[in-house]
């Protein structure tokens, strides 16, 4: 009986000697080849029975041994037609012999080489064969069936069938390949007669080739599912993804593909070398370009930071961040070889300029009329072809993609999620990034770093390419997973070009902060941009901005060694002796990073080499000892000891912020005055609060807002005319006609608007943003000064406490730092930061203000309870000590107690100043009256 079973994912089938019956060759041959993936990796070591070969038999039937012409003959001649039915011109019984001896078993085919060797030996003895010769066979052939059925009951001897090609088939791991691949895939891909070698990464190690005569291969996973899909030819060996081969489709979502030199001939046919189709049931196909793992050479980029260069380790222990530059999917293959009708080259992406807007014009308008003129192929494409096209700035091919239809947003999977748009604004095909937009594609679209197109043309220096991509409506303050925007890139590779362009749009935030807190300044101070960093100090970035641990841009200039950047950092008036969440200053940073000039900087500058930072550590003990920086050090410690006692108390840091890190920037407490500790006896709150219910009204529903989609600029806007207009210009200050004597109420937008959170109508909001420190004066007890020049109209603080009522407020005792709100609407509440408060309570107060209160209404509308803002009423220098006028008020009763001291020119409040207009207001025949001096004896403002 006939009978089939599965062994090893192979099948075995037994025959006996009978004669093929007409309904069963129909059966046999409606049957259709199983599939399925065979695996020849041993699972575990059984017993194995010998299997003999179809060779085999017959030498145990010949006496003497074949001659190796026959045994070639054997596989080239086919039963006859007279031992077949006459309706079939095929038995079913002729195909397997066909299968059988075409590849007689998985180890024991000979070689391609052989074969060609034996086939020319056959074809010269072509003229000298004996016609009978077939007739001769089959009768061995029946024979040789007669004899495997008188013992079909065992297992040796079945013959065993193995398909045509074996590409679906798994053989066990070599080392010695996986050791000569280089742990790469050994893919090769046939473009067109170009190859090119395949450089993936292999993760499973088994072996697999399509046919004998192919070598051994490890794959990746594409390349995998490549193979087990029969695109690798069994003929070459070549994976057939691009360019004109032929398909055989034995079933409709199955095909083979093959190249026709490479086809299987027997006896003047061609053959599917798959599964011995005719050819001519198979087609031509052709698809253009090749698949994502194809040949696709490398934009070579400007020097990008890489993993490898960590982000500053500024601290005693090893506290750094790694760099935020991710490692880039593997994209890059062997460049050797380039596809026809890609660029010649990389684009130099230093450039930072493309082709003249003409020329694209004119590559556009040729391309459409090539469209336009030339009948199109029916090609067969793929969306990942799109991919590759956009990525090497082939216009054409991405055109008749688009007019195929294929979507111009298709995402790669196996390369990070990117789309077209991406890989092109990456190489700076301009012109490609326009046609895929007019297609629809999305401008900002990100990938799995949350990376947009725009943040990858601004990366790779396409100057061009953004400046497009900006008119065409891209984001330009998008965030990647890292919370890097286009300004971070472009500053921390040192595309001067793009961050200047980025800065004059007036679109990006000069000091915005990533996922570290580093802001562009501090990226270009890190990788020593000294142009770059010149540049955002003129448009007003912030230099003593703090990332996560603290660090400000001189610390990282420190830690780089660029004398340069921590000169102009200085000059612009940066705190040298600043310390972050360790406790070092830059001077510990650039002891420990061994950089001489950047301590013979500081140390001419007046850096403090006795500051101690969390370890105990000071400069000299961060560095080698007699290493030049200690030498250094040392000098200046001896220099500075003999001169001690010439000079004056030294500043001492008392808290490096007074705030605990609840405002948006540090608050350092110094104090080079007295031996005075920093003042404790209150609690700093960033926002005001209560102590008791105020019944403040925060519904919701309450609020007037506005409907603007624009900035707030337009003067439709509602808070803008609740506010007479909005006051603020587009860099957050005060209008120069604002008036500051009488100043309106200012209604900001509130989270009821339709606006934008970012709109400009939205400044006290936003808290406090200028560098602030809180010194002890000579005079005045506690004050404020500011580290960096304030211009006229920005909003510096808010002054905060406990909101109490005017009853509550007239019993305390203490009543210095009471501040009247002054609605004119109902009851009358005041501010009290006595126990609680922020930065304000210690401003004291100034004859010659440079701050004037205004109310502002922010979260509610109130107008009970307006919050306070500070306002520059005039241009602060850095290190002014900050005043505003207290009211006369406040001096005809607290000047029974003390004077002012604020030292001005036209001081009101000073004892001079009092008795000179006593002087002035007594008859001259009357003395004046003496009134004694208290200013000594008392505290001259409530600080």
């Amino acid at each position: 009986n006939s009978g089939q079973m599965e062994m090893s994912g192979e099948t075995v089938i037994s025959f006996e000697p009978r004669p093929v019956s007409p309904s069963v060759a129909a059966v046999s041959r409606r049957k259709k080849r199983k599939m399925g993936m065979y695996s020849l990796v041993p699972k575990k070591k059984n017993k194995v029975l010998k299997q003999r070969t179809v060779l085999e038999m017959f030498q145990r039937m010949s006496q003497s041994p074949p001659n190796p012409q026959v045994r070639d003959r054997t596989t080239r001649f086919t039963l006859k037609d007279s031992f077949c039915p006459p309706q079939s011109s095929e038995s079913s019984l002729k195909k397997k012999w066909k299968k059988k001896v075409k590849g007689d078993h998985a180890w024991l085919r000979p070689s391609r080489k052989c074969k060609r060797k034996l086939k020319a030996k056959t074809e010269g003895l072509s003229g000298t064969v004996n016609v009978k010769r077939p007739v001769f066979l089959e009768y061995l052939l029946w024979c040789f069936l007669a004899v495997s059925g008188s013992v079909e009951s065992t297992d040796t001897d079945m013959v065993q069938e193995l398909p045509l090609c074996s590409c679906r088939m798994e053989m066990p791991k070599s080392r010695e390949i996986l050791t000569l691949a280089d742990r790469k895939c050994m893919a090769t891909e046939s473009i067109d007669s170009q190859l090119s070698r395949c450089q993936s990464a292999v993760l499973k190690h088994e072996m697999m080739r399509p046919s004998n005569s192919v070598q051994l291969l490890v794959l990746c996973e594409d390349h995998r599912t490549g193979m087990v899909k029969h695109q690798c030819c069994p003929g070459c060996g070549f994976f057939c993804r691009a360019g004109v081969f032929m398909e055989c489709q034995p079933e409709v979502n199955i095909s083979h593909r093959f190249h026709r030199a490479c086809a299987s001939v027997l006896k003047g046919q061609s053959f599917c070398p798959h599964c011995g189709e005719e050819v001519s049931k198979t087609k031509e196909v052709t698809i253009a370009k090749a698949d994502t793992t194809s040949t696709v050479p490398l934009t070579h980029g400007s020097c990008v930071p890489t993993t490898s260069e960590g982000k500053a380790d500024t601290t005693t222990g090893g506290y750094g961040k790694a760099d935020s530059t991710l490692p880039k999917p593997p994209r890059s293959h062997d460049t050797s070889v380039l596809p026809l009708g890609s660029r010649t080259g990389p684009v130099e992406a230093g450039s930072g300029t493309g082709p003249p807007p003409g020329s694209i014009k004119e590559t556009l308008e040729s391309v459409l009329l090539a469209l336009d003129a030339e009948k199109p192929k029916k090609l067969r494409f793929h969306p990942k072809q799109l991919y590759i096209s956009a990525k090497q700035g082939e216009l054409q091919k991405v055109l008749l993609m688009l007019v195929d239809g294929i979507d111009p947003n298709f995402n790669m999977e196996s390369q990070n999620k990117r789309t077209p748009l991406h890989v092109a604004a990456e190489a700076g095909h301009q012109e490609v990034c326009h046609m895929l937009v007019q297609a629809g594609a999305n401008l900002d679209m990100c990938d799995e770093d949350q990376r947009t197109p725009l943040m990858e043309a601004c990366e790779n220096n396409h100057l061009d390419t953004v400046r497009y991509l900006l008119r065409a409506g891209a984001i330009v303050s998008h965030k990647d997973v890292e919370g890097s925007t286009c300004l971070h890139l472009a500053a921390k590779t040192g595309h001067f070009g793009i961050v200047q362009h980025l800065l004059s749009t007036g679109l990006v935030d000069i000091n915005c902060q990533d996922d570290g807190g580093w802001t562009a300044m501090i990226w270009a101070t890190e990788y020593k941009h000294v142009d770059q960093v010149k540049l955002l100090l003129s448009k007003g970035a912030d230099i003593n901005i703090r990332d996560k641990e603290e660090n400000i841009c001189l610390h990282w200039a420190a830690f780089s060694g660029c004398v340069e950047i921590a000169e102009i950092l200085l000059g612009a008036k940066c705190d040298l002796n600043t310390v972050n969440i360790h406790g070092d200053s830059p001077m510990h940073i650039a002891s420990r990073e061994s950089r001489l000039d950047c301590v013979n900087l500081f140390l001419s500058r007046g850096a403090d080499i006795s500051l101690k930072n969390k370890e105990g550590e000071t400069p000299m003990e961060c560095c080698s000892q007699n290493s030049k920086v200690w030498t250094a050090l040392q000098a200046s410690k001896k220099q500075r000891e003999a001169n001690s006692n010439q000079t004056g108390p030294v500043e001492k840091l008392l808290n490096r912020d007074i705030a605990r890190g609840y405002e948006k920037v540090p608050i350092p407490c110094v104090n080079a005055v007295d031996s005075e500790p920093c003042p404790d006896n209150y609690k700093y709150v960033p926002e005001s609060c209560v102590t008791s219910p105020m019944n403040i009204d925060k519904n919701i529903t309450h609020l007037q807002y506005c409907v603007c989609k624009d900035d707030c600029s337009s003067a439709s806007c509602m808070c803008g005319q609740l506010s007479l207009r909005c006051w603020y210009d587009k860099e957050s200050r005060l209008l120069p006609e604002f008036c500051n004597e009488e100043p309106p109420l200012i209604f900001e937008c509130n989270h009821a608007c339709s606006c934008w959170r970012t709109c400009k109508n939205r400044v006290v909001q936003n808290g406090l943003r200028i560098r602030l420190q809180l010194f002890r004066t000579q005079m005045m007890g506690w004050g404020v000064k500011t580290l960096q020049d304030i211009p006229q109209g920005t909003f510096v603080c808010e002054y905060v406490g406990e909101i109490i009522s005017d009853t509550e407020a007239d019993v305390r005792e203490n009543d210095s730092y009471l501040f009247s709100l002054d609605s004119k609407v109902g009851d009358m509440y005041c501010v009290d930061a006595r126990f609680y408060g922020n930065i304000s309570r210690f401003i004291n107060h100034h004859c010659e203000p440079n701050l004037f209160p205004c109310r502002v209404f922010t979260s509610h509308q109130d107008l009970r309870f307006p919050h306070i803002a500070f306002f520059a009423c005039k241009n602060i220098s850095a290190g002014d000590e900050l005043g505003f006028d207290y009211g006369d008020h406040f001096w005809d009763v607290k000047g029974k107690l003390f004077r002012c001291q604020c030292g001005s020119s036209k001081c009101k409040h000073s004892a001079t100043a009092i008795a000179q207009r006593q002087a002035d207001s007594t008859p001259g025949d009357q003395q004046p009256s003496a009134l004694p001096d208290t200013s000594s004896s008392t505290p001259s403002s409530p600080s």
